[in-house]
């Protein structure tokens, strides 16, 4: 009996062929640059008035946590996680513009050149008068501050992960060279967001190294989140609020396909040599 493919099967098919051919023609030294710094990480949570859904978003701010830790190659002194006033997240300080600005600047002083920093940001926000804020305790944060605190991180490679609505807003301004800047919508979908709930797993799975060289890119990992979320929706019967974009080659241009870099000469190439976990002492700068 003929086996029918599925439309997962055809995109992972896909996704393996185009990696493979990378790989025979750049070489595998090419892509694994060795990390000859430390990785610092700033995770952000913001407020949110449903309960399940900040309990999602919690779930997802521990894991990443422990990911980073554990497998990461983050030292515990080169951490932060800041949380909304009800978080069940022990030991973190509250995720007020003041805070966060404070250690946003303590970061640009302690980061060297050679030296990784993450943002990574999950909770609410809103589109006022074309500004993305990010929804925090007290007074929001507007995609502008936070674009001005990142240019005084001398690191270099920076990710920057905005996990809300709107995200696609703050592109342009956060864009930069040795930047990859990951949202979870259009600067257009305005509503609630759960890209870490499949980001965040699919950086440990086995399944997301579709070129099976024993690590997970960026990319992989946000293309296994992509269509996992297209087809949480699609098995729900509900019309998709929520499209991941990446952007890695510094034009302000994010792209709503990356893993197609090879055929569109857009966003993509970065992402697919940036490793976040640290297991076999690599990554890229």
């Amino acid at each position: 009996m003929k086996e029918t493919m599925t439309p997962m099967k055809k995109f992972m098919i896909a996704i393996f062929t185009g990696l493979m051919i990378e790989a025979a023609t750049t070489g595998a030294s090419d892509t694994r640059p060795t990390q000859s710094g430390k990785t610092y990480a700033l995770i952000v949570s913001g407020i949110n008035k449903d309960p399940k859904e900040q309990q999602a978003k919690d779930n997802a701010i521990i894991n990443l946590r422990n990911f980073l830790l554990n497998k990461g190659g983050v030292q515990s002194d080169q951490l932060s996680v800041l949380v909304s006033y009800d978080s069940p997240i022990k030991g973190s300080k509250i995720s007020t513009t003041e805070n966060l600005k404070k250690k946003m600047n303590s970061f640009a002083n302690m980061i060297c050149p050679s030296d990784r920093f993450i943002f990574y940001y999950v909770g609410q926000a809103n589109v006022v008068t074309k500004m993305l804020r990010l929804n925090l305790p007290g007074k929001d944060m507007t995609h502008e501050q936070l674009a001005i605190w990142i240019k005084g991180i001398k690191a270099s490679s920076i990710l920057i992960v905005l996990d809300c609505p709107g995200a696609g807003l703050a592109v342009k301004s956060l864009t930069g060279k040795n930047r990859i800047i990951i949202g979870a919508s259009t600067d257009e979908e305005r509503y609630s967001t759960q890209f870490s709930q499949y980001f965040i797993p699919a950086l440990t799975d086995l399944q997301s190294d579709t070129d099976s060289d024993g690590n997970i890119s960026v990319l992989e990992a946000f293309t296994v989140a992509a269509r996992q979320l297209d087809e949480s929706y699609r098995q729900q019967n509900l019309l998709q609020t929520e499209t991941p974009i990446l952007e890695d080659n510094a034009d302000g241009v994010a792209s709503l396909q990356p893993w197609r870099y090879r055929e569109d000469h857009t966003d993509g190439l970065a992402a697919s040599k940036y490793f976040l976990s640290q297991n076999n002492s690599e990554a890229t700068r």
